[in-house]
């Protein structure tokens, strides 16, 4: 492996982490910020709520503008953007400032995902490819874990205004490393007006909802657990930061899944994960009646390794879906994505834990009826009809 493509591979898989690290870092500390600024927990879940909105927004905004004004000025410019707006959350003083320096911060670092995918296409090919397309995602599921474990551990030992002031030293820091080793790839004219239509055919595949039936509810599920699990067990901080930890065992299932797509095929693949994630609802149920840690923290680690292998699966299917078109297919999966995110927390805070796990067993029911209906009707898809 030349050092070429590992002092790139490096400050991206990075960069997946930290910017996805902003997603999950307002979980643990729901109630610091609420008694700092003397506001309701539910409005903080609200301006929560913004950053995931804004965030699907700059998704999509990004992601078509990358052609034109090219893939690196993104990724390094967003990270400057990213830097200003993240410390600004850091002085928010009210609900409306919250609000919206944390709509701002998802806006920009929207300005990552989608990029980074079709830059990797850009720049690499085959083996060296699909390897750093697996680190981008499995950076994404680490700092599933690692967001909350930073937002904790710092806001436990100073104030939850120093974990954005953290990330705004981190953002800068990345933006001045890439824009030191990232090369610049070609810029291409490509109309609105194309991808526009190109995004309307391909809402009008049967194939591509089934899947983004699948994605809507997938990071939302993954929210939606930690965030219910946070205020179930909230007066035992010690057990909630273990369960954060080991969930990171879940994680590395994700470096594993090429290999197993490769050698099973997506469809079981997908089966195998959502068979784990019922699996780790099923275990949560038992706990809440048995209060045996062992059994929650086996659930954690569970949940965490079928997601890692829910969402590698599905990237997989809907870009051997589309084709040629797989670049507005990812970017329309990353606005599906964190558009049902953004609207979890907002019905869990709602429900009790036990209400919460119902919801999620419907959920992964669900991607198991849409990937049946992917697998039987899988000759069509391969034929293009």
């Amino acid at each position: 492996m030349n050092q070429y493509f590992i002092r790139i591979a490096s400050v991206l898989v990075v960069m997946a982490i930290m910017v996805a690290c902003n997603i999950y870092t307002f979980i643990p500390i729901y109630g610091n910020i609420a008694s700092s600024l003397s506001i309701a927990q539910s409005e903080v879940v609200i301006a929560g709520s913004s950053f995931i909105f804004f965030y699907a927004c700059g998704l999509l905004t990004f992601a078509n503008s990358a052609d034109r004004v090219g893939k690196k000025e993104i990724l390094v410019w967003g990270m400057f953007a990213s830097a200003v707006s993240t410390g600004l959350v850091g002085i928010a003083g009210d609900f409306w400032s919250l609000f919206f320096t944390r709509g701002i911060q998802g806006f920009c670092l929207g300005s990552f995902a989608p990029v980074a995918f079709a830059y990797t296409y850009d720049l690499f090919s085959g083996r060296k490819r699909t390897l750093l397309l697996a680190f981008i995602n499995s950076g994404f599921l680490f700092a599933g874990i690692l967001g909350q474990l930073l937002s904790e551990g710092i806001t436990r030992y100073s104030n939850w205004t120093i974990v954005f002031f953290f990330f705004a030293v981190v953002y800068t820091s990345l933006f001045l490393m890439g824009k030191q080793t990232l090369p610049a790839t070609s810029i291409r004219s490509v109309s609105v007006k194309h991808q526009v239509n190109t995004i309307y055919k391909l809402l009008l595949r049967k194939e591509l909802l089934y899947c983004y039936g699948i994605v809507f509810t997938l990071l939302a599920s993954f929210v939606a657990y930690y965030d219910s699990l946070t205020r179930y067990l909230s007066g035992d901080s010690n057990l909630l930061f273990l369960l954060r930890a080991v969930g990171l065992i879940g994680v590395s299932l994700s470096l594993f899944t090429g290999r197993l797509l490769e050698a099973i095929g997506a469809y079981k693949t997908l089966f195998i994960g959502v068979t784990i994630s019922i699996t780790s609802v099923l275990i949560a149920l038992i706990y809440v009646h048995l209060s045996e840690p062992f059994l929650i923290v086996l659930s954690s680690v569970l949940f965490v390794s079928a997601i890692s292998l829910l969402i590698p699966t599905v990237i997989t299917l809907i870009g051997d879906m589309s084709g040629e078109d797989r670049s507005q297919a990812l970017s329309l999966y990353s606005f599906i994505l964190l558009g049902g995110t953004s609207i979890a927390p907002l019905i869990i805070m709602q429900l009790t834990y036990v209400q919460s796990l119902f919801l999620l067993l419907g959920c992964f029911l669900f991607h198991g009826w849409m990937g049946g209906l992917l697998y039987v009707e899988r000759g069509r898809w391969k034929m293009g009809e």
